[in-house]
């Protein structure tokens, strides 16, 4: 399925991997996947705590600190999904313009990659410098420019379009 007049249904665009589509269609679909990670990440950041807890000074049981980690727990769990999602897009795609689909993991995996380095680094007491995180950080660019510009711009090969 190429694009066309007819929706595409929610279940073959974000659930299976067999099927083709066209860019612009890609690129709607990954608008929301997306736009929910961006949004979440967004308000992790900003209710990411800066510092380790002083319990010599804060009580041990903070609710507000409870909240906070249920919002990472839920925030990792719809994270996946919306990676789970970009990948069924992003493996068309690769198979309408005549690649393997299982380049789509490449994205997602750059992410967590990256994610992981940037969490790592502060808490390996010295093992990992800093810098090696914004190697974590430009390959996972890297690999995003690589993929939105195949699939985002790339004409199709297998459907004519």
């Amino acid at each position: 399925m190429t694009d066309s007049s007819a929706k595409p249904s929610f279940q073959f665009l974000y659930r299976q991997t067999e099927g083709l589509i066209g860019r612009a269609t890609w690129a709607r679909a990954s608008l929301g996947p997306v736009g929910i990670a961006l949004a979440l990440t967004a308000i992790a950041v900003a209710i990411a705590p800066g510092k380790p807890r002083d319990l010599a000074t804060e009580a041990f049981i903070d609710p507000s600190v409870i909240a906070v980690h249920v919002y990472f727990l839920a925030y990792a769990f719809v994270l996946f999904l919306c990676a789970v999602a970009q990948y069924f897009l992003s493996a068309k795609r690769f198979a309408d313009r005549g690649k393997p689909g299982e380049l789509a993991g490449l994205a997602p995996f750059a992410l967590l990659l990256a994610a992981a380095a940037n969490w790592f680094q502060p808490r390996s007491e010295g093992t990992m410098p800093e810098w090696l995180t914004y190697v974590f950080d430009l390959g996972a660019l890297a690999v995003l420019v690589w993929t939105a510009a195949e699939l985002g711009f790339g004409a199709s090969r297998k459907s004519g379009a």
